[in-house]
């Protein structure tokens, strides 16, 4: 990112959301945050920064990824808001806004971190006015990822038919939102659920059937197939490994299905 004389320049700078944070700004901005900055280690399943506390500091995920939780459960899941590839900054808004942060960061991997004091924040905003046009650009992408992603939740509560949408089309949107719930399926009379955590299937059942087997069943079934969503209910077991991404997995049992039907054809 060059140097800009005006809002209008700074507005029209290039941005790219894929681009680590330090990349999108000026060298000389970018040297001022590594000098002043505090270099933290983080294992899987740590807190980078707890919600609901005072600001403490801006900081830049340089290895690893995390993931960005909302409320906390007793039994300590979480409703999971989003991810943070490496590159991505974090902790401006509670600053910016002299309020306490809104959401819990947790390492998924082994995280190197960037933390930059409040003060430093403040100061590095001062010499580097334009730095708030990024971050304001930064927020409303993630304003607007978390928009497209409540019109899908809502879209995807509604009762749905095999007959409208194919389930792998529907298996297909859960995985690419990383959704953690149950589909219900009714066909016929007869009933089953296959389970996503964070997109993958990790459960099926029905009847007596249960697993890859109950998964097979489900995807047999007529254009008559009904399911929904309910985010708020997971079985308690996973009897589904989730090595497999779900479109790999739901296109495997299909093949098994029409291996099974041909079978029974000869």
């Amino acid at each position: 990112m060059t140097a800009h004389s005006s809002i209008g320049d700074w507005i029209s700078a290039s941005y790219e959301r894929e681009v680590p944070f330090l990349q999108q700004i000026p060298r000389e901005s970018a040297d001022f945050f590594l000098l002043n900055s505090q270099i933290r280690e983080y294992e899987a399943g740590d807190v980078i920064i707890t919600g609901d506390r005072e600001g403490e500091s801006f900081c830049v995920l340089q290895s690893g990824r995390a993931q960005i939780c909302g409320q906390m459960m007793a039994n300590g899941r979480c409703n999971s808001l989003g991810w943070l590839e490496a590159g991505a900054c974090f902790g401006e808004m509670s600053i910016l806004c002299n309020e306490k942060t809104s959401n819990t960061v947790v390492a998924l991997e082994d995280c190197t971190v960037l933390h930059l004091s409040r003060d430093s924040f403040i100061k590095f905003l001062e010499k580097n006015p334009s730095i708030m046009v990024c971050l304001y650009k930064i927020a409303a992408d993630r304003l607007r990822a978390k928009n497209q992603a409540l019109d899908e939740f809502e879209s995807l509560s509604l009762l749905a038919s095999a007959k409208v949408l194919p389930f792998i089309d529907f298996a297909q949107t859960l995985e690419k939102s990383r959704v953690t719930g149950t589909v219900l399926f009714e066909c016929n009379g007869e009933t089953g659920f296959i389970a996503f955590k964070e997109g993958r299937i990790c459960c099926a059942k029905s009847g007596r059937l249960a697993g890859p087997d109950a998964l097979e069943l489900m995807l047999s079934w007529s254009d008559n197939t009904l399911f929904k969503l309910d985010t708020h209910l997971m079985p308690d077991t996973i009897n589904i490994s989730q090595q497999s991404d779900t479109t790999s997995l739901i296109l495997d049992a299909l093949r098994n299905i029409d291996e099974k039907q041909s079978q029974q054809k000869n």
